[in-house]
């Protein structure tokens, strides 16, 4: 891969990374709100909770500061590991509403079943079924097919989409 290709790469990357972080706040904050009570500043520091236990809910602002970027971390990986697979297999880019929803699901069972056993939080899945559904929903349709759609849209718009399927 040249020089100018990850460059390119690095910026679809961007984009659809921080598109999709955007797109899943705006579903998770208002849900989680009315499933279960919990503000935006929670719902931040619920994520840097991974990083700082259950001291990130005595740190205000700067776990609810930590939180965003880690979100944002995450969006930005998952959308650069997506734009590298769509540029060798032309059928994710063809595909973006059944591959984007497909990379939601997968990115909910790394993030539920390895990133969070892993983390200070521990093993934790949604307490109540409508929790959970709409969790996994969220994550397919407001996290994998934003990042499905953005990459697509932008690799076939550069020279990078005339690639090997």
């Amino acid at each position: 891969m040249t020089e100018a290709a990850a460059g390119k790469i690095a910026g679809i990357a961007l984009i659809a990374g921080l598109s999709a972080a955007v797109t899943e706040m705006i579903f998770v904050l208002p849900f989680r709100y009315w499933l279960v009570g919990a503000t935006p500043t929670v719902v931040f520091q619920f994520i840097a909770s991974g990083a700082l236990g259950r001291r990130a809910f005595q740190a205000g602002v700067y776990a609810v500061l930590l939180g965003i970027g880690v979100h944002t971390l995450i969006s930005l990986v998952s959308a650069a590991l997506f734009a590298l697979a769509a540029l060798r297999w032309d059928w994710l880019r063809r595909h973006t509403l059944l591959s984007g929803s497909a990379y939601g699901i997968l990115a909910f069972l790394v993030m539920s079943f390895i990133v969070l056993p892993l983390s200070a939080i521990g093993l934790s899945l949604p307490r109540s079924p409508a929790l959970f559904a709409t969790s996994l929903c969220i994550h397919m349709f407001a996290f994998g097919v934003p990042i499905a759609v953005v990459c697509a849209r932008l690799i076939e718009r550069s020279d990078l989409g005339h690639s090997r399927s």
